[in-house]
């Protein structure tokens, strides 16, 4: 029988589940989203371990309960009936051994045969730091005995010996677990190369028991160096085709027909291909003949990354994320005892050889119409309508654009501030901007993207919740998130335009208590 290396929790984990106790009444409720989930105190950032175990939904994530700045990752664990209303419960991992005192990175989670969870994070070491500050990073796993997960006696299960030939032990994270049908497991693990920091591989590793591992193969190489290290790998089969997304750090913007297709810095992107189960290997379909047809951004808005993917056993593919730009965080006011959110979850779907997002249904059962209306023209004037405002509400708008050059939608204003989201109907172009949202000059404050349906007709669901917005664009063809803080009392929703468009929407209330 396999033990874990103690019995007892450690000082470091009992240390951060008291400070959470003590300090979670300090983070003021207004701070806070209504129905995204955010730490229960201090910082959130990747999710991780999301999963479906012993009747209800788990996550987990990055987490420093310490201050409300990234610092020494713990896991911090949430869990749900229904994915909307979360129940905090105490922190999972804490950073307490050689292995992973300089903190418990990203990984996930899957149930075993004997019915225990069984997570595998990444380790970054106390000791061996390179000339750079880098930490040794290896793959460990930590098992629920019922009440706690315990770190197991043999961690690292992956660790040098195991890398890819040329591959960086600093570079070597994120382990995306799945059960194949034989019931043995894989995990999918980012590594860098040490001859070519630009060059990222997912290595594929085997074990039959989840607890001895080898390396099987690599799964898939960025040949063409769309950005650096592909951190917090996904890898799933969904309606026929088989998906990838990941997350690569440091990328060059590109543009497409007057939109960005991917901005500078940290993206999130999706392939979808095939997948050769006996030589572990993933090709990706290719649409057009230039160099980066296979890549297309899973978000397209300014504050998206590091999602983690889970098939529920209804069938469903759910993805998480967490709602914020890492190069954008760290800049907010230090009084704030909480900062992060996650996405609402969003269930996936392929159709017409790309991938589709929808706010899981789930969410439905919260939701009270404010407000409905038909025919409404818009005009050069703002229109205002009565029930549609407020910080927190979910919009569903249709808009005959075919009579007007621009539409605009601003909300969280004021007679200052406001998000601004413009549509160019000639262009077929949607743009999220918050550069009068009052924030530093240092933030990323605008994005534009093409839509796939140039037709003069546009559907949107814009789900707002006080700091954020996530815009649902004809039916989860493209999605924008984004994360603003305008003044709390900045509550108007406001809509005009260039020419002449018609609208219906209709807005809801979401509300969990």
């Amino acid at each position: 029988m396999h033990r874990g290396s103690r019995e007892l929790i450690s000082r470091e984990l009992a240390g951060a589940r008291e400070y959470e106790t003590l300090h979670e009444a300090d983070a003021a409720e207004s701070d806070r989203p209504v129905y995204h989930l955010s730490p229960r105190i201090g910082w959130l950032n990747d999710p991780n371990g999301f999963s479906y175990y012993n009747g209800r939904y788990h996550l987990f994530y990055q987490y420093h309960p310490y201050d409300s700045f990234w610092g020494p990752m713990h896991w911090g664990h949430a869990v749900s009936d229904d994915m909307i209303r979360w129940e905090y419960l105490p922190a999972a991992l804490a950073p307490d051994t050689d292995y992973d005192g300089a903190g418990c990175f990203s990984g996930s989670a899957v149930t075993m045969p004997d019915g225990r969870q069984l997570l595998m994070y990444t380790g970054c070491a106390t000791y061996g730091q390179d000339t750079l500050g880098r930490w040794r990073q290896t793959q460990c796993i930590a098992v629920s005995d019922g009440d706690e997960f315990i770190k197991y006696a043999g961690n690292p299960v992956i660790s040098d010996e195991l890398l890819p030939e040329g591959g960086d032990i600093y570079e070597f994270r994120d382990p995306y677990l799945w059960v194949t049908g034989d019931g043995s497991y894989r995990a999918l693990v980012a590594n860098a190369s040490i001859s070519d920091s630009e060059a990222t591989r997912l290595v594929v590793y085997r074990s039959d028991d989840g607890f001895s591992w080898e390396r099987q193969g690599i799964l898939f190489e960025d040949f063409l160096k769309i950005g650096i290290m592909w951190e917090c790998p996904n890898f799933f089969e969904l309606d026929g085709s088989q998906v990838l997304i990941a997350s690569p750090m440091n990328m060059e913007e590109e543009e497409a027909e007057g939109s960005v297709r991917f901005p500078k810095g940290n993206n999130v992107c999706y392939i979808l291909g095939t997948y050769d189960e006996e030589n572990e290997q993933f090709t990706p379909c290719r649409e057009r003949a230039d160099r980066f047809a296979s890549y297309h951004p899973v978000d397209c808005g300014l504050d998206f990354y590091a999602p983690q993917v889970k098939k529920l056993p209804d069938g469903r593919c759910i993805l998480i994320g967490w709602m914020q730009d890492p190069d954008m965080a760290n800049r907010h006011d230090a009084s704030i005892r909480t900062f992060g959110m996650m996405t609402i979850p969003r269930e996936l779907s392929v159709r017409d050889g790309r991938l589709h997002q929808a706010p899981v249904r789930e969410l439905g059962k919260y939701r009270t119409a404010v407000g409905s209306y038909r025919g409404v023209r818009i005009g050069a004037e703002d229109v205002r309508l009565d029930g549609i405002s407020g910080r927190s509400l979910d919009l569903e708008l249709d808009i005959d654009g075919s009579g007007c050059r621009e539409l605009r939608i601003r909300w969280a204003q004021d007679e200052s501030h406001h998000i601004e989201l413009r549509w160019r109907t000639d262009q077929s172009v949607l743009t999220i901007d918050r550069s009068r949202s009052g924030q530093s000059e240092e933030i990323t404050r605008h994005r534009p993207t093409g839509l796939y349906s140039p037709d003069g007709h546009l559907r949107l669901r814009m789900i707002m919740d006080r700091w954020s917005a996530e815009i649902f664009v004809n039916e989860g063809e493209k999605v924008i998130s984004v994360t603003y803080y305008t003044d709390p009392d900045a509550q108007d929703i406001s809509f005009s335009a260039d020419g002449t468009a018609v609208m219906d929407v209709t807005g809801y209330k979401i509300d969990i208590r």
